[in-house]
């Protein structure tokens, strides 16, 4: 009599991609960082997606997405960054001046950042917001300083 080892069991629908266990996330590119929040205040939520340059690891560049909760839309959107001497900075303009209400959509802006004391001080950003929101005008002030480790 002779016995057959049992293979191990096969998920095909998982194989084929129709269900089964969930795939891995693909992962993140070279030189890119998993993005994080930067900013969480009266609704507006500001999230950083950073990658280096692979030419020159002193070099961020940061893609700011800008998102609100708040019931109506945030009007005359301005966000502007400041960096210590030892950093240079350089923005591009946003892609709307108009933050849309409920989380329904975003804006982004770009901008790089060049570290001359990369490996000895880390990015810091201080960082100005300026909107309004139902008529009433905000402005807000602060930092971020909670960037991946290797930015």
């Amino acid at each position: 009599c002779r016995r057959w080892a049992a293979a191990p069991p096969v998920d095909a629908m998982a194989m084929l991609g129709m269900g089964g266990a969930a795939p891995a996330p693909p992962p993140a590119a070279p030189g890119s960082f998993p993005p994080f929040q930067a900013w969480n205040k009266n609704g507006l939520q500001i999230e950083f997606a950073c990658t280096k340059d692979a030419s020159n690891p002193s070099v961020t560049a940061i893609e700011a997405s800008f998102t609100s909760a708040q019931p109506t839309p945030l009007t005359g959107f301005n966000f502007q960054v400041a960096v210590p001497k030892y950093m240079k900075l350089q923005m591009s303009p946003a892609s709307s001046s108009t933050v849309p209400p409920s989380n329904s959509g975003k804006v982004t802006q770009t901008f790089k950042v060049a570290n001359s004391m990369h490996g000895q001080k880390p990015v810091l950003l201080r960082i100005k917001i300026d909107y309004s929101a139902g008529g009433q005008a905000v402005s807000e002030q602060g930092q971020v300083d909670n960037f991946p480790p290797g930015i």
